[in-house]
């Protein structure tokens, strides 16, 4: 076998400083007793050039056979240092903290980034957002403004229910857009307009000024301008159905007074804003879904509402929790 050990190699190992793969090969080495010899005389020479370190050639011996079985078997394994795993498994286990925060923040950013402003059924509620806009909130509607940042380019807003929209004009000319349920935006720069996202529908009545209305169909995405006075009415797959009233007919907002005006308007439409903007079903007698009403009311409740049809339609009102049946004076019937 080639030892490869000398004198240098010894007094290296003596002083401490070898390596598990030296002290391998020390250990065959010493394996017969003309190398122990040649051990014991190296090491009583370097014990004089270092009397310090050890007086007892046995007892040095003694020691360097512990070391020897304290020593790791293989030496072709690296071992990792305690100190050196302890950190990789902290920056594992902090990477897999931050990874898991990172996809709660993105899976709930529409809840954590929004603020989310209500009504209740009755109420009407106006609001001034940070850019000066004010929005005013009919009965039973949602609007989800950005927590942050509106002040920004994207002034985007997100509408349940139905609401009156007063915009300002920003000096970089940022847009304000209006997200409906069905993918439908209101795009503007400064105008007053309503929106109403109800029964599946968009409804958009302009007051002033100039409004973008964007809207999918089954091909593509389609863009309708609109001008003071017009109204679009937009249902899914359907074509957008349009018109137009004059300035002082527009009654787009009149709920925020808590008037209602109605132009030949059927029944089943005043029944189902009944239901939307106060909390109640109303059924029709058959014969009172085909009459429609002209006028213009003021009430706060579906009560008052429908104390005042009372005066243009002989009808009874039959009540039963939140259910309210109109009809006929001679059909009167309790509901089962």
């Amino acid at each position: 076998m080639n030892t490869a050990i000398n004198k240098e190699l010894l007094f290296t190992h003596f002083d401490g400083r070898t390596t598990p793969l030296q002290i391998e090969l020390l250990r065959e080495w010493l394996q017969t007793a003309e190398n122990q010899q040649v051990y014991y005389g190296w090491l009583q020479e370097w014990e004089h050039q270092n009397p310090q370190v050890f007086t007892d050639p046995d007892q040095a011996y003694s020691l360097f056979l512990h070391k020897l079985d304290a020593s790791p078997q293989s030496v072709s394994t690296r071992q990792v240092p305690i100190l050196k795993r302890w950190h990789v498994r902290s920056f594992l286990a902090a990477a897999s903290v931050a990874i898991f925060l990172l996809a709660v923040m993105y899976l709930t950013q529409p809840y954590w980034s929004m603020r989310t402003i209500a009504t209740d059924y009755g109420e009407v509620r106006s609001v001034v957002l940070d850019d000066g806009s004010r929005v005013t909130l009919n009965a039973n509607s949602k609007l989800q403004i950005p927590r942050f940042h509106l002040r920004t380019s994207s002034r985007d807003v997100f509408l349940q229910g139905e609401a009156e929209f007063a915009i300002v004009h920003t000096i970089s000319h940022d847009p304000f857009k209006v997200h409906t349920a069905n993918d439908v935006e209101v795009i503007v720069l400064g105008t007053e307009f309503t929106v109403n996202t109800r029964r599946n529908n968009t409804r958009v009545v302009l007051n002033r000024g100039k409004v973008k209305v964007r809207y999918p169909t089954p091909n593509q995405i389609n863009t309708l301008t609109m001008k003071p006075g017009d109204w679009v009415t937009l249902t899914p797959n359907e074509r957008p159905k349009r018109g137009r009233q004059s300035i002082d007919q527009t009654t787009g907002a009149n709920w925020k007074n808590y008037q209602y005006t109605f132009r030949n308007t059927p029944l089943p439409e005043i029944a189902a804003l009944i239901s939307d903007n106060f909390g109640v079903t109303v059924q029709l007698d058959e014969a009172l879904t085909k009459r429609s009403v002209t006028g213009t009311f003021h009430a706060q409740n579906a009560d008052e509402l429908i104390q005042a049809l009372i005066e243009l339609f002989e009808f009874d009102v039959i009540r039963q929790g939140k259910i309210i049946k109109l009809v006929l004076s001679d059909s009167t019937k309790t509901l089962n």
